[in-house]
């Protein structure tokens, strides 16, 4: 039999979007997949959309979230967990798939057996397809561990297929963090060596929704999901020691100074300090690194970079700490082709 798709997508209030995402997913040229859609508690008639659809096409279930906490995350274990598919894939309810993406990635996965998962190019949209001419992120020199240290991911939750026996193997979802979900996962799939593959020769076959209402960006410095980061860290920083990789706890130092700063210009200053005397102690950061940080603490902590003088000052020391990420900037320069085809 041939292999099935499981496509895992929570929904929460997006009457006005789903169906244009669920139209993508009938597009599809690859026949054998389901859709596994999760409702975290609607209060709009995006439940009733999703039932229509479901009448249609067979291929389509809907529940309602049984677990907690409430979340996207526990929306997609669910799904993973309710489904003896193959192979699964995570999908939002903002974003669209191009027809040939199941075909493609389903023939990529088949001709590498040993892969657990397989990373392919996706477009950023704002209204509709190509309307930004970005590409998601693109593919570099550098190792995915190391620009995941950078904040220049590679992978994102619905630009990646998984082998769904790798997928609970590795833990699924984190439902204990507010946001960085992917970070973290991809983290853990890097530093414990599961097998990947980048497909970035094939077309992209993701256009990702960049929309100011995004969950993630809401209350982005907020006390919660400030912890959240931390938690991150903390487990990164215990992965490397228990996989041997004690050398890369350096490289954590981006991710260090993006908290303990975020921190402090939102004024968190007891956060910054136990955070960045944390990274200290584990060796994260050096004595010259951990000084230059603490003045940075201290300016905005102090609310000092309220004259020019010094918030330009804070902006040179933290300068070093700037990440490198390449998401979402990086225009399309040539044409995209879209064509489904066997991966050789």
């Amino acid at each position: 039999m041939p292999p099935v798709v499981a496509l895992c997508m929570p929904a929460f209030n997006r009457e006005d979007l789903i169906a244009e995402t669920l139209d993508s997913v009938l597009a599809q040229t690859w026949p054998h997949w389901e859709l596994r859609v999760v409702d975290d508690g609607s209060t709009d008639r995006t439940m009733q959309i999703v039932a229509d659809y479901a009448a249609r096409d067979s291929r389509i279930h809907l529940a309602n979230r049984k677990g907690l906490p409430k979340g996207a995350c526990t929306c997609r274990n669910e799904g993973v967990l309710a489904t003896s598919a193959q192979y699964v894939m995570f999908l939002d309810t903002d974003d669209i798939i191009e027809p040939f993406c199941l075909e493609n990635r389903v023939a990529a996965m088949e001709s590498a057996s040993t892969l657990d998962f397989a990373i392919f190019p996706g477009l950023m949209f704002e209204h509709e397809p190509h309307d930004l001419g970005l590409w998601w992120n693109i593919e570099t020199r550098e190792d995915e561990l190391t620009r995941q240290f950078r904040q220049d991911a590679i992978a994102q939750g619905t630009g990646v297929l998984w082998r769904k026996e790798s997928f609970v193997r590795i833990g699924m979802w984190n439902l204990e963090l507010m946001l960085w979900q992917d970070i973290e996962l991809f983290f853990r799939a890097y530093i414990q060596g599961y097998r990947y593959r980048k497909f970035f020769d094939l077309p992209p076959d993701l256009h990702n929704r960049v929309t100011p209402a995004s969950l993630s960006r809401g209350r982005f410095f907020s006390p919660e999901k400030q912890l959240s980061r931390v938690k991150v860290a903390r487990q990164v920083a215990a992965l490397l020691r228990e996989n041997g990789q004690q050398h890369r706890l350096k490289e954590l130092r981006y991710m260090v100074a993006e908290i303990v700063i975020g921190a402090a210009r939102s004024g968190q200053v007891s956060l910054a300090v136990r955070f960045l005397t944390w990274a200290f102690r584990e060796g994260v950061i050096s004595t010259r690194q951990f000084l230059r940080i603490a003045c940075v603490i201290s300016l905005y902590g102090g609310r000092a970079t309220r004259f020019r003088v010094f918030r330009d000052l804070a902006e040179r020391l933290q300068r070093p700490f700037a990440g490198h990420g390449n998401i979402g900037r990086i225009p399309i320069t040539t044409p995209v082709t879209s064509k489904a085809g066997t991966h050789p």
